[in-house]
This record gives structure tokens, sequence and C-alpha cells, in this order.
């Protein structure tokens, strides 16, 4: 039996090796990473191009006898006008409108000959309505001319409107999801039963293989009987 005995004390032994192993295992931080989701708040601006329509001029007023009123101003690349003029009052209701850059209305005030922009133009006119793209970024005057009435002063109503394009800055505001990488740590606690369970198993093992067997006698002997004498 000395062989058998020595066999259950090695596994015993390695029992409670692995258990204690298994044990020490199970309490090791293993470090291990973990994308935690977070909600951010973002904006984006993003160019639009949009229409512009605006009143330039809407307004009704007198030119005196001998005179003449100018509106002056500069446009956008690309507008569009739209010029209405109505003459309400005065003697023949005809006024003459020039259209013109604003050094040429110095000159047209002064008395001297002048340049116009014969596309929107008009003499002695009692209404009108004109469309007309003026150059961009120019300063142009809008003459009403009453110059040639000695006597009779002019009430004029003038709308002038403009249409362009231009763009304009849309700015978006969203929550978006991103993932930060974050490390964290974890046991591994399962391993706790199955190492007790083999403390208890190769204790049991190593304790059992410590007992002492019956003797036994040596093989081929035989019992010896005593003689009786008499």
């Amino acid at each position: 039996m000395p062989s058998r005995v020595s066999s259950l004390a090695a596994t015993g032994i390695a029992l409670l090796v692995v258990g204690v192993i298994l044990l020490a295992v199970s309490f090791v931080p293993i470090p291990y990473v973990e994308n935690i989701p977070r909600e951010e708040t973002r904006t984006t601006t993003t160019p639009r191009l949009v229409v512009v329509n605006e009143t330039w001029l809407d307004e009704t007023f007198v030119v005196k006898a001998g005179e003449a009123n100018a509106y002056c101003g500069s446009f956008p690349s690309g507008t569009t006008l739209y010029i209405a003029i109505k003459v309400l009052s005065g003697g023949n209701r005809d006024i003459n409108f020039w259209v013109m850059d604003e050094s040429e209305w110095r000159v047209f005030e002064a008395g001297g000959s002048f340049y116009y922009y014969t596309t929107p133009s008009r003499q002695r006119i009692t209404e009108a309505s004109i469309t007309w793209n003026p150059p961009s970024n120019q300063r142009i005057c809008f003459a009403f001319d009453n110059k040639f009435s000695i006597i009779t002063s002019k009430t004029v109503y003038a709308k002038i409107a403009a249409s362009y394009e231009k763009y304009t800055y849309v700015t978006t505001t969203y929550t978006t999801t991103i993932y930060e990488p974050t490390t964290k740590y974890q046991t591994l606690s399962y391993l706790q039963a199955p190492g007790v369970v083999m403390l208890a198993v190769g204790a049991a093992l190593f304790i059992a293989s410590k007992h002492t067997s019956p003797r036994q006698k040596p093989a081929g002997t035989q019992p010896v009987q005593q003689q009786q004498t008499q």
C-alpha cells in the first residue's frame, strides 16, 4: 500500500497548489479598455445663398420749379432695380428722370454737360415703370429734374425696390454621441469557488493519505503451530 498512499498525497498536494493559485488569481485586478459613450453638443456654420428683396426708396416729395431732387446710393453685384414713378400734381404733371453716376450729378447741379445711363432715364414723363441692373458697388444717383419748369412745382411719388442674392451663414446646433476609451479593472472572482473546492478536496486527500493501513503478512509465509508435549 505504500504506493497508493503516496499517490493520494501527491494528488492532494497538487489540488492544494492549484486551489491556492486559483484563489490568488481571483483577487488580481486585470486591466481592460471600455468605450464609454458621452453626448456632446456641437455647432456647424454653413453658408447659404438667399434672395434679398428690399425697398430702397418709397417716398412722395415735391420738386420745386427750376430745381432737381436726387437720391444716391450703391448696390451689390447682381442687383435688379424695379423703379416706379408717378407725377401726382403740378402743371402738366411731367418731370425728367435721370440716372447717373454721383460725379455726374455734381456736374448736373453745377449746370454743366453731364452723362447719364440711357436705359433707365426718361424725359418729360408722367408715369413710368422701369427695370434696370445698375453697376455694382458704384455710387448712383436718381435725379428728378424739374428745371425746365419756371413756375410750377411737381409732386412726385417714387418707389425703387432692389433684389439681389447674398450669402448668409446659418448656424446649426446638434447633439452627437462620442466614445471615449477608459481603462477599467476587473477580477476573476468566478475562480474563487473552484479554488475553494480544490483546496477542500486536496486537503481531504492529503489527510486520508496519512492514515495507517492494517499490517499485512509477508507473502509466502505460513503460520507456525506450536507443538504440545505430554
